[in-house]
């Protein structure tokens, strides 16, 4: 049975301004998606470090993924309570939600570390670096810079107005519509199959309890996971030794043997990993039962002209394949360092 507060946001989402509408969240889409490419030009002329180097990136992230979308919602009038989801939580999705983002590292872990071994028998994966953090200070400002802006800002855009604006086509669309388009705007073929994972299960946490806190509780434990584990790799080589020739350069040139005892290991724990995540899962789906809203029929999308809909994804999609396809090129055959 649905709140009184529910109700509310069924009978203003009946409004024409109410709610995102597909061809906008696509629009919406295509427009982050030239920022951060743009963007990554001019950090690409910038060098930045330490301190200077999350005040930069704070910054960018305000720029290429909040004030968009905050724009359009403000511009178009939209109900940003309703479009942003922001409904309150109890304490047992918030510990549940918890729970899922902590077991389910361990599950994205080894679904990364498969799709790594089997990328490097084609050239040298390189994933995405997050500079050393060192310090204290750093290991803070990471959180709130790495795990905590990205965590607000994409949430608010993808489970937010994006999923908003595809709820019409129905609640299975919009979550694996969503959950793909986030994993790609992301530009990385290294953890491709983990972040649409990630992605489809923050929609649907969202989607199940009818508010993004938990979407955003979710992506930032495990985007605290990634930070935390630099943090501890960036201490530990403190205490080796000063001839220690380091990590090997790719799965390549790890032996077949111990490599088969990472994947063994790994496994192990990414199936308890996913015992553990199942047993919160099914809790939260528990204590979110009812929760759920369908789309008024009033706000529902017309049929229309489907092409209209559905071109400025086409077009982001065309862009991040082409993207896509020189980082693969670049990894099977590196270039040259002059």
């Amino acid at each position: 049975m649905y709140d009184e507060t529910t109700q509310k946001y069924r009978e203003r989402i009946r409004e024409p301004n109410g709610a995102p509408t597909p061809f906008a969240s696509g629009l919406l889409y295509l427009t982050v998606l030239l920022l951060i490419l743009l963007s990554s030009l001019l950090t690409a002329r910038i060098n930045t470090e330490g301190d200077s180097y999350y005040f930069y990136m704070f910054l960018l992230q305000l720029a290429t993924i909040g004030l968009p979308t905050m724009a359009y919602l403000v511009a178009r009038r939209k109900n940003i309570r309703y479009s942003l989801r922001l409904r309150t939580i109890n304490a047992a999705e918030v510990l549940l939600s918890m729970g899922m983002a902590i077991f389910g590292y361990g599950v994205i872990a080894f679904i990364n570390l498969l799709w790594m071994i089997f990328l490097s028998r084609f050239g040298n994966p390189q994933p995405t670096a997050i500079p050393p953090i060192e310090t204290g200070r750093h290991y803070l400002m990471a959180i709130v810079v790495i795990a905590a802006t990205p965590a607000v800002l994409e949430e608010f855009m993808f489970r937010g107005v994006i999923q908003r604006g595809y709820e019409g086509y129905g609640k299975t669309v919009s979550i694996l519509v969503t959950g793909i388009l986030f994993a790609y705007l992301h530009l990385n073929i290294i953890t491709i199959p983990a972040i649409i994972l990630l992605g489809i299960l923050l929609c649907y946490v969202a989607y199940r309890a009818n508010s993004i806190w938990v979407s955003i509780i979710y992506h930032f434990i495990n985007n605290t996971i990634a930070v935390t584990f630099a943090y501890i790799s960036s201490l530990l080589t403190k205490f080796l030794p000063e001839d220690f020739e380091g990590m090997p350069g790719s799965f390549a040139d790890i032996p077949p043997d111990q490599l088969q005892m990472v994947v063994i290991v790994w496994a192990f724990l990414g199936f308890f990993a996913l015992i553990l995540f199942s047993a919160c899962f099914a809790g939260f789906h528990v204590v979110t039962r009812g929760k759920q809203e369908e789309l008024p029929a009033a706000a529902r999308p017309t049929k229309g002209n489907i092409m209209q809909l559905i071109l400025p994804v086409l077009l982001a999609a065309v862009i991040i394949t082409v993207v896509l396809a020189f980082k693969v090129i670049n990894m099977v055959n590196p270039a040259p360092i002059l």
